[in-house]
This record gives C-alpha cells, structure tokens and sequence, in this order.
C-alpha cells in the first residue's frame, strides 16, 4: 500500500472528484436544507427573549399571537428541509457505494489469476461488503453531519453575539481547547478501524472454509483447530471494535465536560448582569438557550472525525485493491485475431511466478492445427501452466506463444478467447439454469442448440431427470449434481462454443466409466478438425492422442505417440505402470 493511499487528503479529493462530483446538484440542494435547518434552529432560540420579555414578563397580549405561530413556521420550514436533506445524503451515500462496487467488481473480473492467488474469494468479498457500507455511512455522515453541524454553530453562535457579545467570547474560550484530544483520537480511529476490517475480512475466510470444508474438518477431528483459528480472528475484531468504542465514547463525555464547564460560569456570570440589569431575562435565557443547542452539534462535529477516519481506512482498502495493476493488459494498437488454421506455438517460453517459483523453463511445443496434442507428468511438472499461458491467463517472463504465426501478445483478449474453450477439473457451475449453464458465453443460444451440446456430452440423460429438465435452477456450485454430472455440464458448455483451439484440463476426471468412455467419444468427434491441448492424469484418455509430451520440472523430457513412447520404457512407461496400466 502506498503513502498516497494511506493520505487522509488523497482519499477525499478521490472520493470528491470520481464520485461526489456527479452528485452536484444533490449534494447542493442539501446543503441548501441544511442553511435552512441552521437559520430556523437559531430563528427558534431567538425566539426565546420576545416570548420572555414581552409576553411573560410585560404582558403583552398581542405577542402571544404571533410568536407561537413564528414559532409554528420555524419549525415547520425546519421539518421539510431536514427531511430533503436526509434523503439526498443517503442518496448520494448509496450511489457511492454502488458506483465503488461496480468499479472495484469491473477491475477485479478484469485482473489475471495471480490476482486471485494473490486474494481470498473471502477477503474481496469483504471488501465489497463490509468496508463499502463504512465508507457509505462516513460520506453521508460526513457531508450532512459537517455542513449542518458547522451552518448550525455559526447560527447559534451568531444569536449568543447578539443578545450578548461579551458573555458569547467568555463561552467560546474553551472551544479551541477541544480540537487536540478530537485531532488525537481520530488517528486512533483510523487505525483500529483499519485492523478492524482487516481481520473481518480474515475471519470471514475462516469461516468460509470451516463450513465449507465441514467434512474434511470431521473427518480429521480439527474442530479444536477450527475452534482456535475462528476464536483468535473473532478476538480480534472484538479487541479493534472496543478499542474503537472506547475512542468514540470518550469524546462525547469529554464535550459534555467543556460544556457543563461553559454553562456553569455562563449561569454565574450572566445571572449577575440580570439581576444588575444590564441585560433583560429574555435576552439572557435566548442566549442561555442558544448555548445549550450548540453542545449537539459540536458534539457531533467532535463524532464526524471518527466518522469520517472509519469511512478513511475502508476508502485506503478500497482504492489499493483498485489500483492494483493486471499484469495482462492489452497492447496499444492490438487487433483482433483471425484464427485460419489453429497452429499453436511455444517458442522458448519461460514462467516465473512472483513468489519467484519458475514453472516453465524455455519451453518449446508445437500443436500442429488439427492435431490432438496431450501433456501429462507428476503434479508441479507445468502442465496447467502451458494451458493456463494460451489465452492468457498468465503471461510468459519470456520467449513468445503464437496462434497461426500470431503472437497472443498483438491481439485483442476478447477475439483471443472467442477462439478458445475450455474445460478444466475446476467445475464452474453457476446458481442458474441448466440451460444458462451449458450456453453461458453464448447468449444467442436455442434450446435445441443446448440439448445438442447436451447428448454431445453425455449430460441429456441424466438433465431429463431433473424436476424441471433444463429449466432446472442448479444451485450453489451445482449442489444437485454429482461430480461427473457437474463434468458433463461444462464439457457440453465447451462444445457449444465451437471454438478451433480446445483445451481439456483433466476434462474427465470426475467421470465414471461408463460416462467417461461416452465424454471421450465425443470429445473425439469434437476435436476432429479442431487444435486440442490435452492435459491427463488418467493415461488411458490420451492413448489416441496425435502426438504425447511428457513434462518433467517445466520441461518436455518424451514425446512421441502412445505406442512409441510405450517402447522407450521411460518416465511415460514408469507412469503407465503407476497406473496399473502396464502393456
């Protein structure tokens, strides 16, 4: 996180500029409302000396008339702007918001997966939740509560030197003194906040993986690890959310302090100079009131600044994760890929991830167009590196990938991923339809289209037997499916697509038997004519592969066919073996 991000001054005029700015007009007219609130509240201390000295004191009939109905008006005038103001604050507070957590949710679906290895699904979605709602509260507190705080100490403060100049400068003389322990504890605002959100953001990790993870947890009897992880994060939201109540709690007490001090001297003064009769009671009791309604708002200007240093600390959350930079960007002048034929190369490609762990080492394959090429090898050996490198993902640290002579890195991501689809062990199913599900990225898709990609995949059997076939809303990461079902949804996803280049990550994993040799006939019948980059575990779904590589630490150490390779009774053999698949 940077200086700047950390700079109360940086974060306002950000917040200021991209997001208040659109607001103008409303933020204006409230603050409009809240000039209108502060003139009747110091309209209605004001009050206070006619309604003392003419009709209590002297008696005049006439004034009894009218003052109530000032009174009345006042009051009237200050119930409708304060309700126009409220609304348009949280207005404007709510539409900041929404308009931070779709900028912050367009840069994040727009970040490279490093980004993602980087960040927790829990942590971001904190982010988007919780630290968004404090900066919420903060702006509309903030703009409202200053404004109306501010206009209204100026207008009572402006009564106090009417009815009595030299009683108002007794009574301001402790004002100043306030500003520091305010100055001070709104640091330590900042900071507990800071950890507070911090650490919610941590334990909604934990508790998302406790409870997602639940079996697991059992199975290996780790409640008292879970307990203990869930426990410390809970303790320390709890130990930042006190020490930041403490703050705020002693601000308040601290105002009513300087404030009782102030009446006190002011009653014992002012009493003076009435019964003298240098000053009327009316005067002195208008005055008395007026004093006694600026404690709310300087109270409240003295809550603002922890107000607005909680708003602080999730604004420099926010604006670090949006400023974080992808790594995957397109070139100025890219152009949009024509795919012709499909021919995919690695020319000396080199990956080094940024915990400095090198994945590939000048790594060099050819997947000829129209071939069906597989990587297989031990876990770490770079296969899903490869895979992950052709429509960009990650970008290579060196040496170049081309598709058709093409480098991936002069054209467009979109028209590089139109030509692209993929299915890997990592089952994406959406909380949607099986219909949306099979044709999601091809929005123009027909329901004979889906059932289509559907028997392609071995998937129409099995979506008939649900409640209400493909209208069939599958739930939370498909739920209601089993794994090999959840396969044979996304694999009829890919198919639907129809793209020249596939790519298959473990495509048939989940699968059993029986449904795996249908997924492999069809995915035979789909890659005839189509580029396809086969990543395996099971050895006997590549067996028909064109052309086999074997990786080993980032590199190819065999290639050939199955028969070929079979013959060098090498590492490709030594994994048949493993297998129990020895020829």
């Amino acid at each position: 996180m940077t200086h700047e991000h950390t700079n109360s001054w940086y974060l306002i005029k950000r917040l200021m500029k991209s997001y208040l700015a659109k607001h103008k007009s409303r933020i204006i007219t409230a603050v409009f409302c809240m000039l209108i609130v502060s003139a009747t509240t110091a309209g209605i201390t004001y009050m206070v000396k006619p309604m003392l000295d003419e009709v209590f004191i002297a008696g005049k009939k006439s004034y009894l008339m009218w003052v109530p109905i000032i009174i009345l008006g006042l009051f009237l005038f200050k119930t409708f702007a304060t309700y126009i103001q409220g609304y348009y604050m949280e207005y404007v507070g709510q539409k900041l918001v929404a308009d931070l957590q779709f900028d912050l949710f367009k840069h994040t679906m727009n970040q490279d997966l490093t980004f993602f290895q980087t960040h927790t699904t829990s942590g971001l979605s904190s982010r988007f939740l919780f630290d968004l709602q404090r900066l919420k509260g903060a702006v509309s507190q903030t703009i409202s509560g200053t404004l109306r705080d501010f206009t209204s100490v100026i207008g009572l403060v402006g009564v106090m030197f009417v009815q009595e100049p030299l009683l108002a400068l007794i009574s301001l003389t402790l004002l100043p003194l306030a500003a520091v322990p305010i100055l001070r504890f709104g640091k330590r605002m900042r900071r507990y906040s800071t950890g507070s959100q911090s650490e919610t953001g941590r334990l909604s990790a934990i508790l998302k993986e406790a409870f997602g993870y639940n079996r697991q947890v059992k199975i290996y009897s780790m409640e008292h690890y879970e307990n203990a992880r869930a426990k410390e994060a809970i303790d320390n939201v709890f130990s930042y959310t006190v020490k930041s109540a403490r703050v705020r709690a002693i601000a308040s007490p601290m105002m009513e302090l300087l404030g009782g001090v102030s009446i006190a001297l002011i009653v014992a003064y002012g009493g003076h100079r009435v019964l003298d009769g240098n000053i009327t009671p009316g005067a002195f009791f208008s005055f008395l009131t007026a004093l006694m309604m600026l404690y709310r708002p300087i109270k409240g200007i003295a809550n603002i600044n922890n107000v607005l240093q909680d708003g602080l600390a999730a604004a420099e959350r926010t604006f670090a994760l949006m400023d974080e930079p992808n790594k995957v960007t397109e070139k100025d002048g890219a152009t949009a890929l024509k795919v012709t034929k499909g021919d995919l190369h690695f020319k000396a490609v080199g990956l080094t991830y940024g915990d400095g762990t090198e994945a590939l080492k000048s790594f060099a394959l050819h997947v000829p167009a129209g071939k069906t090429v597989a990587l297989v090898g031990s876990s770490g050996a770079g296969k899903s590196s490869v895979l992950n490198m052709i429509p960009r993902f990650f970008d290579p640290t060196s040496g170049d990938i081309t598709i058709d002579g093409t480098s991936t890195q002069d054209v467009t991501l979109k028209s590089l991923r139109k030509h692209i689809a993929l299915v890997t062990q990592d089952i994406a199913i959406f909380d949607d339809t099986v219909h949306n599900n099979i044709a999601y990225g091809a929005e123009n898709a027909r329901r004979e289209d889906v059932i289509k990609a559907a028997k392609m995949a071995a998937a129409h059997e099995f979506v008939q037997t649900l409640d209400e076939g493909y209208d069939t809303v599958l739930g939370e990461e498909g739920f209601k499916l089993s794994g090999g079902q959840k396969q044979r949804i996304a694999i009829a996803r890919a198919m639907i697509k129809n793209a020249p280049i596939l790519l298959l990550d473990e495509a048939t994993s989940s699968l059993d038997s029986e449904s795996e040799q249908k997924v492999q006939d069809a995915l035979s019948s789909l890659s005839k004519g189509r580029t396809t980059l086969v990543v395996a575990h099971r050895l006997s779904t590549i067996k028909d592969a064109d052309q086999i590589h074997v990786m080993k630490h980032g590199q190819i150490v065999e290639s050939g066919t199955h028969e070929e390779l079979m013959k060098k009774k090498g590492t490709y053999t030594d994994l048949q073996n493993l297998q129990g698949h020895a020829s």
